[in-house]
């Protein structure tokens, strides 16, 4: 009997031992103070809203600013304070994390003997694939949006068939989408870092288009089709947003300022002066200056022996001169009316092999095609794709 109740009063002890460490484990969980900035809030000045001494205060803020210029927090940055309780059971501080905008964020350690050191780190990411299909009602906006599809993914979607498809003008009711996406977001924050278009395809009533992303051996992104050849073309549509032409190619046009017939182996695109003008194609700025009746003129050397002219402009795009490269769609001058021109327009010209020719009956190239080992991992990447693709209903 004694020995039934000693090992009660053993396990009455033990019981009370745990509950005691339980208790002890509790009570040392740290604590976690969060601050966020509202607009117009000075730095030093939202310590006060913290168990923070001025001194404390002072000390992070001056390891802080080893990082960043602590005078440019904006809205939503916030900051996490750490407070710890040590044996004398008093709290005090032992990390601080501030998360300005962006991926990156700021961690300022405080050691045992009150040394500080900080660091500059990068958030995770997480990413998560959606998969949808839908039909056109009014317009591939409201279709999409309706369905949940952020707006900088509907964009991204426009932008993919660009050259295929004129999604102002060109939707259908009835017409059908599908695309796979990507959503990658920054773990903390839950802000979006990035969308990107996995694949994606169209279909009209007569026609479907597909594209798939591949990143290529050289490290270059774009869109193919199943046969591995971009979706997009050499050469946009046009080099401007215009009002309307005023001139079409023609080997005799009578010349408003000469008052006499001779060829116009050009486009003139009327609009505005300062309409921005893009390049259509990728390629090597042969010259940028004045060019006699082209006024200001820009010619871009392109692959294949294309040359493309851009006459009358008003002022050339920001670093665009002879041997600089320039990228499809960028701006490289604005509509003017300089040399011989009665009036704000573009004269844009074409020609490969030095015989220019009439754009508008242009049959656009592909900007690539996929060939050898690229064309082999492409064929591989895309199955998968294709798979879920058809498989949307």
């Amino acid at each position: 009997m004694n020995k039934k109740i000693f090992l009660v009063l053993v396990l009455f002890s033990l019981v009370l031992g745990c509950s005691k460490k339980q208790e002890e484990v509790e009570e040392i969980v740290p604590e976690v103070e969060t601050v966020v900035f509202q607009s117009g809030d000075v730095f030093s000045k939202t310590f006060d809203q913290t168990k923070l001494s001025s001194q404390e205060a002072a000390e992070i803020l001056s390891e802080l600013k080893k990082h960043v210029n602590i005078n440019r927090c904006r809205p939503n940055d916030f900051y996490e304070i750490t407070y710890s309780t040590d044996t004398d059971r008093e709290q005090t501080w032992t990390n601080f994390k501030y998360f300005p905008e962006g991926k990156h964020f700021y961690s300022i350690n405080k050691s045992t003997d009150n040394i500080l050191s900080s660091e500059k780190l990068e958030l995770e990411t997480t990413s998560q694939t959606y998969e949808v299909s839908g039909y056109i009602e009014n317009s591939l906006w409201e279709s999409m949006y309706s369905q949940g599809i952020r707006p900088a993914v509907i964009m991204a979607y426009a932008d993919v068939f660009a050259w295929q498809i004129d999604f102002v003008t060109g939707c259908r009711q009835g017409d059908k989408f599908k695309l796979i996406y990507e959503i990658k977001t920054l773990e903390k924050k839950g802000t979006v870092l990035s969308s990107t278009i996995v694949a994606a395809q169209y279909f009209t009533d007569t026609n479907s288009y597909t594209a798939i992303r591949f990143e290529d051996s050289k490290g270059y992104e774009g869109y193919y089709d199943p046969d591995g050849k971009s979706v997009q073309s050499a050469f946009l549509k046009a080099p401007l947003q215009f009002k309307r032409i005023s001139s079409y190619f023609t080997k005799k046009r009578f010349h408003p300022i000469l008052k006499r017939y001779r060829a116009h182996e050009g486009i003139d695109y009327a609009a505005p002066i300062g309409t921005p003008v893009s390049v259509i194609g990728d390629g090597i700025v042969k010259k940028a200056q004045y060019s006699g009746g082209y006024g200001n003129l820009v010619i871009v050397k392109h692959p294949n022996g294309y040359e493309t002219y851009y006459g009358h402009l008003s002022k050339y795009g920001k670093g665009v001169k002879k041997g600089a490269r320039v990228k499809q769609g960028q701006i490289i001058g604005y509509v003017g009316s300089t040399g011989l021109s009665t009036g704000p327009h573009l004269d844009f010209r074409i020609n490969k092999n030095g015989v220019f020719f009439d754009y508008l009956k242009m049959k656009m190239p592909s900007a690539k095609v996929l060939k050898g080992k690229d064309k082999e991992d492409f064929d591989i990447i895309k199955e998968p794709s294709l798979d879920v693709l058809n498989q949307l209903h």
